[in-house]
C-alpha cells in the first residue's frame, strides 16, 4: 500500500478501511521551538515563528497533527497573571492574578483578539492552516479548567481551596469554562478548528479521586459539552499521570479520544474503555525517547501496538506526555519509522 498522507490516513482508519499503518501523534508544545532554532521566548510573541515551529514538525520530524494550544500559563496570562520567559524552556508563573477572591467579581472573560497572546495564537492558527492543513490535522487546545485556573490563582492556593474555600474554587471553575469556551469559539469561527483539552492538574497525583468527582468533574464536563455544542465535534482529553480510578468517569464523557500518560497500562485502558473511546500512548517521553537507544523505541511502539491496535474505537501511537527538549532527532522520528514497521496494512479494531 502506497503511503498516505496523516490527513488522508485518519481518515481512512475511522471508516474503518485498511490504511498504511496507525495513525500516530509526537506531542509537542513550545519545547519543539528549540529542535528548529527558534528560542522559546521568540516562540511566544511572533505568529510568523509559531508557524515555522509547526512546519519543521512535519517536514523534518514527522508529526502528523500541528497547531498551537493555549496551554495553563497563556490563559492565566490572558487574564492578568505575570509569567516569565526563557529562551530554553516553557513560559512559567511568577505572580498569579488572583490573590483574593473578591477580585473575581470584577474580573471579565477573556477576549481571544484583545488579551495577552490569544490574539497571536489565532494568528498564527490561519497561517498554519492554509499552509499545512491540506496534508496534516491542525487543531488548537486549552487547559481544563482547574488547570487553567492554577494559573491564575497559584498551584499552592487551589490545593488549600479544595479543603478551605470550595464555594469559591466552585465559582472560579465556572469562570473558567467561560473563558475556555469564548476562545474555542473564536478558533472555530475564524478557521472551524476543535479544540482539544489538556488537563494535569486533573491527575492522581495531584488531586483524589473524590476531590476530582465533586470539584473537578463538573466543570471538565462543562468544557467537553460546551465544545461539542460549538462545533459539533468531540474533543480529545489528555490527562498527565495517573488517571486509572477515574476512567470509568472518563468513559462517559463527551470525548473522541482520550490520550494516556505512561504510567498507566494500555491493556487496562483498553479494557476500561477501549469500547468507548479511541486511546492513544504512551511512549515515555523521558526514559525512551529523550533517554533511550533507537532500539528502545522501536520496542516501546511495538508493545504499544500489541497491547492497544485491537481497542475497538481505535488506537493512535503517541508519546505519554509532551516530547522534552532534548529527545535525539534519530529517537524522535523512529517513533514513525516504528509505527510503519509494526502496523503495516491495519484497520479500526485489528492488530493486523
Amino acid at each position: 500500500m502506497s503511503e498516505m498522507t496523516p490527513k488522508e490516513r485518519t481518515e481512512a482508519y475511522f471508516r474503518g478501511e485498511e490504511v498504511d499503518r496507525l495513525p500516530c501523534r509526537l506531542m509537542f508544545e513550545e519545547t519543539a521551538a528549540l529542535y528548529a532554532g527558534i528560542s522559546t521566548k521568540e516562540y511566544y510573541f511572533n505568529a510568523d515563528k509559531m508557524l515555522e515551529v509547526e512546519r519543521y514538525t512535519v517536514k523534518e520530524l514527522g508529526a502528523e497533527s500541528v497547531g498551537i494550544n493555549v496551554t495553563l500559563r497563556g490563559m492565566g496570562e490572558a487574564l492578568g497573571s505575570q509569567m516569565g520567559y526563557s529562551d530554553t524552556r516553557a513560559s512559567y508563573l511568577l505572580e498569579p492574578v488572583l490573590k483574593d477572591y473578591k477580585m473575581l467579581e470584577n474580573m471579565k472573560v477573556v477576549n481571544p483578539y484583545e488579551d495577552g497572546r490569544l490574539p497571536i495564537i489565532l494568528k498564527a492558527l490561519g497561517k498554519i492552516k492554509k499552509e499545512l492543513g491540506d496534508e496534516v490535522n491542525v487543531g488548537s487546545g486549552v487547559a481544563g479548567p482547574i488547570s487553567a485556573a492554577c494559573m491564575v490563582r497559584g498551584v499552592n492556593n487551589i490545593m488549600k481551596d479544595f479543603i478551605r474555600d470550595k464555594e469559591n474554587l466552585h465559582k472560579l471553575l465556572d469562570f473558567m469554562v467561560e473563558c475556555n469556551l469564548a476562545y474555542i469559539k473564536a478558533v472555530y469561527e475564524e478557521y472551524g478548528l476543535v479544540c482539544g483539552i489538556g488537563d494535569p492538574l486533573s491527575s492522581e497525583n495531584l488531586i483524589s479521586p473524590i476531590q476530582f468527582k465533586e470539584v473537578v468533574e463538573p466543570y471538565l464536563r462543562k468544557t467537553i459539552d460546551g465544545i461539542y455544542k460549538i462545533t459539533g465535534q468531540k474533543p480529545s482529553l489528555h490527562i498527565c499521570g495517573k488517571t486509572k480510578s477515574i476512567w470509568p468517569i472518563l468513559g462517559d464523557m463527551n470525548i473522541s479520544t482520550f490520550s494516556v500518560d505512561n504510567c498507566e497500562d494500555l491493556e487496562e485502558l483498553k479494557r476500561v474503555m477501549g469500547s468507548k473511546v479511541c486511546i492513544i500512548g504512551n511512549i515515555d517521553p523521558v526514559s525512551v525517547i529523550r533517554n533511550g537507544t533507537v532500539d528502545d523505541v522501536y520496542n516501546s511502539v511495538k508493545s504499544c501496538i500489541e497491547k492497544a491496535a485491537d481497542s475497538p474505537k481505535g488506537y493512535m501511537i503517541a508519546s505519554g506526555c509532551d516530547i522534552p527538549s532534548g529527545a535525539p532527532m534519530e529517537n524522535i522520528k523512529a517513533v514513525v519509522d516504528a509505527t510503519k514497521k509494526y502496523s503495516s496494512g491495519i484497520r479500526l479494531g485489528r492488530k493486523s
